[in-house]
C-alpha cells in the first residue's frame, strides 16, 4: 500500500504541486478579497419613512415596457402631504440587480435638509429653491452588468419616464403655488442620479431615439464604472459601452452635450463588486463640465464605502444633500443654477480646498489699526491659546469693544521660498457660552502697511490695511478608525499661501473675532518651502523597507511636510507606510504634548481624483486608483502625466522635531486588488490552458499512444516545460509592450499605441508589478483547470458506478437512445427551439449536461480512451459555462414577468453548431487517430491561434472565447465527420478500440 502511493506521488509529483500551490494562494487571494481592504468601514446608518407612489398612468400609451417595468414617486414622510409632484423633478435609476426602494436615503437626507434650510431662511424660495421629488424606477433587478440587451431596454424606458415626468408638471405646478411673488418655470429638464450599472443605462439613454435633447442637465452617479465593464461576459455590453462612450467623447466636442454636468462618486477600495478606476470620467468629458472623485477624499464624509453604502451611508447622503440643495433654482427651466456655477458649487462640496484653486474674500472695505480692539505685532510666527487671547484682551481694556483682533507678521523680502503656513482648531473661535462648536469661522487674510517707511514700531501706531483673497480652509478630519460614525467629525483647519503673491505688503495681517473659547489653538507661521522628499519605492520593498527623513538638508520641521513616493502608475501594489515622530529637544516646558495627533493624507495631485485622511495612525496603507489597465478614452482629455503618489503630514512642529517614514510592500492587502482588477484574466487564461490540454491529449492520440486523461495531459504540460515557458512569456509581454511603445510613440497614432496597450492585461505605468500578476495569473489559470479536471473526473467516475450497478440489472440499457429516427427528430426540435423561442445558451447548457451523462455512460462500459475524450471535451467546454449564464438567468427572470421579448442574436442557431455537431459525432466515435500530417498541423494551428487569442486579446474581452470554442468544436466535428467517408475507402484505418464484455452494442455502433 505504502510502495503504491509512493509510485501514485512520483507519477503526479508536479499535479500535486501545482494543485497544492493554487489551493494555497486562492485562499489567500479569498481571505485578502473580503479581509485585507486598505480602508476601514465606518457609515453612520441613515433612517426614512418611505412612501412609494405608483404611477398608474404611466402605461402602454407612454411606453412599451409598462409590463416589466414601474416608475415610482418617493414620498417622505412628515414632510411630503402631497401625492403629486410639483418640485424639481429628479429620477433615480437603480443598477445591477437594484431596486426602486434604494433611493430612500439619498431622498429623505434631502428632503429634511430642505424643510430645515426653508425654516431657518424662507425668503430662499423665491429664490428658486423648491425642493426636489424623488421618481424612483422599479427595474425588475435585471443584471445589467452582465447583459447588454437589457441596458437598451433600460435605457429607452428611462426617456419615456423622463417624457412622461416632465409632462406632469404645467398641470400640478398650476396648482400648487410655490411662491406668491416668484414666478417659476415649467421643468424642461430633469435630474438623473445613477447607481452603479444605473449610470450606465442614464447615459445610455442620451444615445436612443426617443431621448428629448436639453431633457438631462445634470447627471449624478454613484460607483458606477464608466470606462469599462465590471465583467466582459457578453458581446452586447461590450457593443453598448463603446457606443455609449464615443457618443459621449464627440458629444462634447459637436456640442450636444455642452450643458451637461457629469458627477462620477466612487467607494474606492471597500468597493468589492467594481473597480473603482473604471468611475473616473476624465477621460469622457472635459474637465468644465466633468467631476471624478473618490468619497474618501470628500469634506465631512472622509471614508471608503462599499458598492450598497454608497447609497444608504449618512454621512454621504448628508453630504449629497447639501449639494443638492445648493444647485436647484426653480425661475431656470432646467430648474439649475447654469453649468459653470453648478460645477463650481459641486467641486466646492466635494473637493479639498487643498485640491482647488478657489479664493474667497471675506469683505472689500479698507481698515485701520483703530477699526480693532488690539493689533499684535509678531517677530517671525503668531501662535494663540485661549490663555493668550485672554492676556491680550486684557491688555486692550482701554481701547474699545470691538468685534476683532489684528495680528501682524512681516512678509520678508526674500519671498519666492516662502510660504505662509496658518493651521487652527475653530473651537478656538468658539462661543464660551454655547457648547456648540463654530465650524464656520473664515479668517480674514489683510496686506498692511504702517507709515511713511513701511514699518510699524508700535501696535499702537497706524497701520493701514486691504483684504486679500485667501484660499478656503482645508478641514483635516480628527477621526480616528472605530470612532462612533454617527458623531460629528471636529477638524482643523489649514491655509497654505505662497508668500510671493503678498511681497507688495510689508506686513501680513491675520483679522481673528473677538470671541473665543477655552479650547483650540491657531499658529501662523512663515516659512521656507522646501521641495518634497522624493522616494523611489520597487519591488525590492518586498523584502526590505525604504526610509525617508524629515525635514531634509538639516531643515525645520513645518506644519505641513510632504514627501512624494516615485511609484509606477500602478494600482495593484499597496504599500505600508510606518511613520515615526522625531521629538524636538529643545521643546519647552509648556510643549509637554502634542496639541493634535499627526494628521496623514495622501493624494494624487494629478486630477484630483482620490485622496484620504488619517488621523494619530502609526501605520497608513497607500495605494491608488488608476486609469485602469485599458485606455478607453480620449488621450487628450486625459493627458496628465504620472509624477507619484503625494503623502503630506501636518504635525505639532513646536513638539517634533521630524520625523522617519519607512516604506516596504503590503503583499497581503495587494491581493485583493489583483481580483477586481483582473478576475476576467482568470478565465482567459483558463481558457488557454484548456487548448493546451486538450492539443496534448490529441497529439499523444495521433502519435499511436492511448488517449491520456486530462490530469495526465497537466502532468505532461508541467513536466515538460509548458508552465515554465507560460510564466516566462506572461512576465515579458507587459515589458515588450512597454518597450515597444516608448521606442515609436512618437510614430505611432494615439489610437495605434492605445490598440498595442491594451494588449493580454493592458500596459499602464510600466510596474513590475503587473509582470508579477501576470505570472501568478498564468500558474493559477492552469490550478483552476485542473482543479475542473479533477470534479469533472469525480463526478464522472461516480456516475459511473452507479450506471455500472444499473448496466448489472438491465439487459437492454442502450436500444432507448440509439434510434437514428429519434435522433434527428430530437435535433430538428432542439434547432426550432433555438430559432424560436430558447436562448442559444440554453442550449448550450443542455447540451453540456448530455455530454456529462454521456462520458459518465461511456465509462461505465468500460470504453477508456472514448470515456476520456468526452470528458477531455467537458474540460473544454467548462470555460464557455461563464458567458452563458447572464443571458439563461435574464431569460429566466423574464419567464417571471411574462415577458418574452430578447435580442434576435440570443437565437442564432449558428453560436452553439461547433457544440452541437461535436456533441452528437462524439457520442459514439473519437476523432480518428489516424490523420495526415498537413490535418494534425492544422489541428495544432488553430488551437495555437486559438491561445494566442486568448492571451493577447481575449483579457479584456473573454465573452470572444465562446465563439472560439464554438469554431474549434466545429474543426473537429469535420474532422470526424470527414473520417465517414474515408473509411469507405481506407477500411484498414479503423480506430483503436479496447474491448468491453459490458457493451456489445457500443461496438457494433463503433464498427
Amino acid at each position: 500500500m505504502r510502495a503504491a502511493v509512493l509510485r501514485f506521488v512520483g507519477a503526479h509529483i508536479s499535479l500535486l504541486c501545482l494543485l497544492l500551490v493554487t489551493a494555497a494562494v486562492g485562499l489567500l487571494t479569498t481571505h485578502s478579497y473580503f479581509n485585507g481592504q486598505a480602508d476601514v468601514a465606518n457609515c453612520a446608518m441613515s433612517y426614512s419613512r418611505p412612501r412609494y407612489i405608483e404611477q398608474t398612468e404611466f402605461g402602454r400609451s407612454w411606453t412599451r415596457y409598462s409590463a416589466k417595468y414601474k416608475l415610482y414617486l418617493y414620498r417622505e414622510g412628515g414632510f411630503d402631504v402631497h401625492n403629486e409632484a410639483f418640485r424639481i423633478p429628479v429620477l433615480f435609476v437603480p443598477g445591477n440587480a437594484g431596486s426602486h426602494k434604494q433611493v430612500r436615503s439619498i431622498a429623505s437626507a434631502t428632503a429634511s435638509a430642505f424643510v430645515e434650510l426653508v425654516g431657518k431662511r424662507p425668503e430662499l424660495v423665491d429664490q428658486g429653491m423648491v425642493g426636489y421629488d424623488f421618481f424612483t424606477l422599479g427595474l425588475n433587478e435585471e443584471l445589467t452588468a452582465l447583459h447588454g440587451y437589457s441596458i437598451l431596454e433600460q435605457a429607452d424606458f428611462v426617456n419615456d419616464a423622463i417624457r412622461y415626468i416632465l409632462a406632469q408638471y404645467p398641470r400640478t405646478r398650476a396648482r400648487h403655488r410655490l411662491s406668491k411673488d416668484t414666478e417659476f418655470a415649467s421643468p424642461a429638464s430633469v435630474v438623473v442620479v445613477g447607481h452603479s450599472m444605473g449610470g450606465v443605462v442614464a447615459r445610455t439613454a442620451f444615445t436612443l431615439g426617443n431621448h428629448m435633447p436639453g431633457s438631462v442637465q445634470a447627471l449624478f452617479t454613484l460607483s458606477t464604472p464608466h470606462s469599462s465593464p465590471t465583467a466582459s461576459l457578453e458581446w452586447h455590453v461590450e457593443q453598448v459601452y463603446t457606443r455609449v462612450n464615443q457618443f459621449w467623447r464627440h458629444g462634447f466636442r459637436n456640442g450636444t452635450l455642452d450643458d451637461v454636468s457629469l458627477v462620477s462618486i466612487a467607494g474606492g477600495n471597500l468597493d468589492s463588486m467594481i473597480n473603482s478606476d473604471y468611475t473616473y470620467v476624465g477621460s469622457l468629458a472635459p474637465a468644465r463640465n466633468a467631476l471624478s472623485v473618490l468619497s474618501s477624499g470628500i469634506n465631512d464624509v472622509w471614508l471608503g464605502q462599499d458598492h450598497q453604502s454608497v447609497l444608504w451611508c449618512g454621512q454621504m447622503a448628508r453630504k449629497f444633500a447639501a449639494m443638492m440643495i445648493e444647485i436647484m433654482d426653480a425661475r431656470s427651466p432646467s430648474q439649475l443654477v447654469p453649468l459653470d456655477q453648478r460645477m463650481a458649487i459641486m467641486r466646492r462640496q466635494l473637493l479639498p480646498s487643498i485640491d482647488r484653486s478657489v479664493e474667497t474674500q471675506t469683505h472689500d472695505r479698507p481698515m485701520r489699526a483703530d477699526n480693532y480692539r488690539y493689533v499684535q505685532l509678531a517677530e517671525d510666527s503668531v501662535k494663540l491659546h485661549p490663555l493668550d487671547l485672554r492676556k491680550l484682551a486684557e491688555r486692550s481694556q482701554a481701547r474699545p469693544r470691538k468685534a476683532r483682533a489684528l495680528h501682524l507678521l512681516p512678509s520678508g523680502i526674500a519671498a519666492e521660498d516662502k510660504v505662509l503656513q496658518i493651521l487652527y482648531d475653530p473651537q478656538l473661535f468658539a462661543d464660551a457660552s454655547s457648547d456648540s462648536e463654530r465650524t464656520d469661522v473664515q479668517l480674514a487674510l489683510l496686506g498692511c502697511r504702517g507709515n511713511d517707511t513701511g514699518t510699524v514700531a508700535d501696535a499702537d501706531l497706524d497701520v493701514e490695511c486691504e483684504t486679500l483673497l485667501i484660499p478656503e480652509a482645508t478641514k483635516l478630519p480628527l477621526k480616528r478608525d472605530g470612532d462612533d460614525p454617527a458623531a460629528p467629525v471636529h477638524s482643523l483647519h489649514y491655509i497654505e499661501i505662497p508668500v510671493a503673491s503678498l511681497k507688495q505688503h510689508a506686513f501680513v495681517g491675520i483679522e481673528l473675532p473677538a470671541k473665543y473659547g477655552t479650547d483650540g489653538f491657531l499658529q501662523a507661521e512663515i516659512v521656507t518651502r522646501f521641495p518634497p522628499a522624493e522616494q523611489q519605492v520597487g519591488i525590492g520593498q518586498l523584502l526590505w523597507p525604504a526610509a525617508v527623513s524629515m525635514p531634509a538638508n538639516g531643515g525645520m520641521l513645518g506644519v505641513r511636510s510632504r514627501i512624494r513616493i516615485l511609484m509606477p502608475e500602478d494600482p495593484l501594489v499597496v504599500y505600508r507606510a510606518r511613520i515615526t515622530m522625531q521629538r524636538d529637544a529643545t521643546a519647552g516646558a509648556l510643549t509637554m504634548a502634542p496639541r493634535f495627533g499627526t494628521v496623514v493624507r495622501q493624494s494624487d495631485g494629478r486630477r484630483q481624483f482620490e485622496s484620504k485622511f488619517w488621523y494619530d495612525a502609526s501605520s497608513v496603507d497607500l495605494a491608488i486608483h488608476g486609469r485602469g489597465a485599458y485606455a478607453t478614452g480620449d488621450p487628450s482629455l486625459d493627458g496628465d502625466l504620472w509624477d507619484g503618489l503625494d503623502v503630506d503630514v501636518w504635525a505639532d512642529a513646536d513638539y517634533f522635531g521630524g520625523m522617519v517614514v519607512d516604506l516596504r510592500i503590503n503583499w497581503y492587502s495587494s491581493l485583493n486588488r489583483l481580483v477586481k482588477r483582473y478576475d476576467m484574466a482568470l478565465l482567459a487564461l483558463s481558457f488557454a490552458w484548456a487548448c493546451a490540454v486538450l492539443l496534448c491529449q490529441l497529439r499523444a492520440w495521433t502519435n499511436g499512444h492511448e488517449f491520456p486523461s486530462s490530469l495526465q495531459a497537466i502532468e505532461r504540460l508541467v513536466r515538460g516545460g509548458a508552465l515554465a515557458a507560460a510564466v516566462v512569456a506572461a512576465m515579458a509581454i507587459p515589458l515588450v509592450q512597454i518597450g515597444v511603445a516608448h521606442a515609436m510613440r512618437d510614430s505611432w497614432s494615439a489610437t495605434a499605441l492605445a490598440r498595442w496597450n491594451n494588449l493580454f492585461m493592458g500596459a499602464r505605468g510600466g510596474g513590475w508589478a503587473q509582470c508579477v500578476a501576470a505570472a501568478v495569473l498564468a500558474v493559477m489559470a492552469l490550478g483552476f483547470v485542473a482543479c475542473q479536471a479533477v470534479v469533472l473526473a469525480s463526478m464522472c467516475e461516480l456516475s459511473a458506478r452507479a450506471l455500472a450497478w444499473k448496466i448489472g440489472h438491465s439487459s437492454d440499457l442502450n436500444s432507448s437512445g440509439s434510434e437514428p429516427g429519434r435522433m434527428a427528430m430530437a435535433t430538428t426540435a432542439f434547432a426550432v427551439l433555438v430559432s424560436t423561442l430558447i436562448p442559444y445558451q440554453f442550449a448550450f447548457l443542455v447540451i453540456y449536461m448530455a455530454q456529462l451523462l454521456t462520458a459518465a455512460r461511456t465509462q461505465a462500459r468500460g470504453a477508456h480512451n472514448l470515456g476520456r475524450y468526452q470528458q477531455a471535451l467537458l474540460l473544454f467546454w467548462t470555460s464557455s459555462l461563464p458567458y452563458c449564464a447572464p443571458e439563461l438567468l435574464v431569460w429566466v427572470r423574464n419567464l417571471s414577468v411574462l415577458w418574452l421579448e430578447d435580442a434576435a442574436a440570443d437565437h442564432n442557431i449558428l453560436n452553439m453548431a461547433g457544440y452541437f455537431a461535436l456533441r452528437l459525432l462524439a457520442a459514439y466515435r473519437m476523432v480518428p487517430s489516424a490523420q495526415p500530417r498537413w490535418l494534425s498541423t492544422s489541428t495544432a494551428v488553430c488551437f495555437g491561434a486559438a491561445v494566442a487569442c486568448a492571451w493577447l486579446v481575449c483579457v479584456r474581452r473573454p465573452f470572444v472565447l465562446y465563439d472560439v470554442a464554438n469554431a474549434l468544436s466545429a474543426w473537429l466535428a469535420l474532422i470526424q465527420l470527414a473520417d465517414y467517408p474515408l473509411r469507405l475507402f481506407a477500411p484498414g484505418s479503423e480506430p483503436r478500440l479496447e474491448p468491453s464484455s459490458s457493451d456489445d452494442v457500443l461496438q457494433r455502433k463503433l464498427r
